[in-house]
């Protein structure tokens, strides 16, 4: 029942995406922990082990920064953590952390676009399945910049995956 709920809560985040701006996304871990501050730039109040997939819910992007509306773990024990600790009543992350998959799964062409745009000018082609950290968001665009690479553009949120453990089909 647990997964039902996650997959309704991250479908209706997705679907929501215009109204809220608000965006799903996986915390893509790279050490031994991941810091939750009490505001972009500030102080460490949690931090999340890196041995358990996260899924996140985000919005109000600031300077490299997402504020987190709420965090589930991910697979068949998912389940809400409890945000706590921050004096602000806010908790950050910083798009580093983050991750979102691509769902080009048929090897479709996609573009990383200057401007959230289909006529804005192409940045980067790609026909392979990519992990991307999310950075900014527009309407149904998300401004991301390509892991491994200093390559950052816009692509529609249609094109990206939000589940840690599976594609989106």
């Amino acid at each position: 029942m647990k997964n039902v709920f996650l997959l309704a809560s991250l479908l209706v985040s997705v679907f929501t995406l215009n109204a809220q701006d608000t965006l799903v996304a996986y915390l893509s871990p790279d050490g031994m922990m991941t810091h939750i501050l009490n505001k972009a730039r500030g102080g460490t109040v949690m931090s999340l082990s890196n041995d358990t997939d996260y899924v996140l819910t985000l919005t109000t992007p600031q300077d490299g920064w997402w504020k987190i509306v709420d965090i589930w773990t991910a697979g068949d024990d998912d389940s809400e953590v409890v945000l706590e600790g921050s004096d602000t009543g806010e908790y950050w992350i910083h798009f580093r952390a983050l991750g979102l998959g691509t769902s080009n799964y048929g090897g479709q062409e996609l573009y990383l676009r200057d401007a959230p745009d289909d006529n804005a000018n192409i940045v980067f082609t790609f026909n392979q399945e990519m992990e991307l950290m999310p950075m900014d968001i527009q309407g149904d665009w998300v401004k991301v910049m390509v892991d491994g690479y200093d390559i950052v553009g816009w692509i529609e949120a249609e094109w990206l995956c939000s589940n840690p453990l599976t594609n989106c089909c």
